[in-house]
């Protein structure tokens, strides 16, 4: 049997926006696309296209992403024939003399290594960063107004400074040293943070609202915020609000009770951490849904990090000798999202 993958159906086209131009990034040669290399690719592009970044073997380093573009990987976790990821060293939301910058942009399905602001500072607007894996955010000191970090996986949550509306939403984040941001205007919302060990040195932005989140083994020191319908358990201080905070229908030490976590160690692909129905978190939330990540208006859906397109998951040819006059006997299974 001889088999073709593909990161994208061609379907997925007749959605893009007639006015943006769609590009493809490989750099696995079993699987071209139009560029080998992403940033390549970025210095290209127009404002407003759409680039697809196949999976392959080899990362495809770090970038500065300094054009307002759409960038879609294949997920963090694919499942398909063969789960290539599309993998970055360092994303910097950036900018060159000249160009507009990376405000408007959305940054869809990758594994990055670290998402960081622009080196010069440069201000942006408007970002949407979703279901990745990523294994450190720091913005510092990147002035921002509007980032949404929504659905990703953080192995570490380091610094989101001079930031004004913010929103952090439905993240499975295992570490948090110090997440703030300077600004008023921050919504942190069903979300999963939690650590290995009681860590009391998390520190949110004071004047947040901070609503349905699980809270283990660590703390969010911060003032003059509202927390509604959050749980903590064994944080050190399992009372939520606390000091000038205000706030209801927190669970205090309270044991979350999710379906197969055995350890905190990390995030684990295989673990899953839906609350069980016996979780005083289950239908907790301030909108009747659970508390963390698979709760709110736009619960993360699983462990893959797919984007919402149509992805073709098999194409198989079945045919071992094509004759000029044999039909080609092609197999080819395909998922919308």
């Amino acid at each position: 049997m001889k088999k073709i993958t593909t990161l994208l159906c061609c379907i997925a086209l007749v959605a893009c926006n007639a006015f943006a131009t769609v590009i493809t990034v490989s750099n696995n040669a079993n699987s071209p696309g139009q560029y080998t290399t992403l940033q390549a690719a970025i210095d290209a592009a127009t404002n407003g296209d759409t680039l697809y970044v196949h999976g392959s073997p080899t990362s495809y380093g770090s970038v500065n992403l300094n054009r307002s573009l759409t960038l879609i990987g294949t997920g963090y976790n694919p499942q398909k024939d063969l789960p290539l990821v599309s993998s970055i060293g360092t994303l910097y939301l950036d900018s060159v003399p000249g160009i507009k910058g990376c405000s408007n942009s959305s940054i869809i399905g990758f594994n990055l290594q670290y998402l960081n602001g622009s080196p010069s500072g440069y201000p942006f607007t408007n970002i949407l960063v979703k279901l990745n894996r990523i294994a450190q955010v720091n913005i510092s000191p990147t002035t921002a107004n509007g980032l949404i970090i929504s659905q990703n996986l953080i192995d570490y949550l380091y610094n989101l400074q001079n930031i004004t509306n913010l929103i952090v939403k439905n993240n499975i984040v295992y570490y948090v040293v110090s997440y703030f941001s300077n600004n008023n205007a921050v919504l942190v919302t069903n979300n999963f943070f939690f650590y290995t060990t009681v860590n009391t040195n998390t520190v949110m932005q004071d004047f947040s609202t901070i609503s349905n989140n699980i809270f283990l083994n660590l703390h969010p020191n911060c003032s003059f915020s509202t927390f509604n319908n959050n749980l903590i358990f064994n944080s050190g201080n399992d009372v939520l609000p606390y000091g000038n905070n205000t706030g209801s229908g927190n669970f205090n030490g309270s044991i979350p009770l999710f379906i197969n976590v055995p350890d905190l160690t990390g995030i684990n692909y295989s673990y899953d951490y839906h609350l069980t129905a016996a979780s005083p978190g289950h239908n907790g939330g301030t909108d009747g849904t659970d508390i963390g990540p698979f709760g709110g208006i736009d619960p993360l859906v699983d462990m893959t990090g797919t984007p919402p397109i149509p992805q073709i998951k098999t194409f198989n040819i079945n045919n071992t000798v094509v004759l000029p006059t044999t039909p080609l006997d092609v197999y080819v299974k395909a998922k919308k999202q």
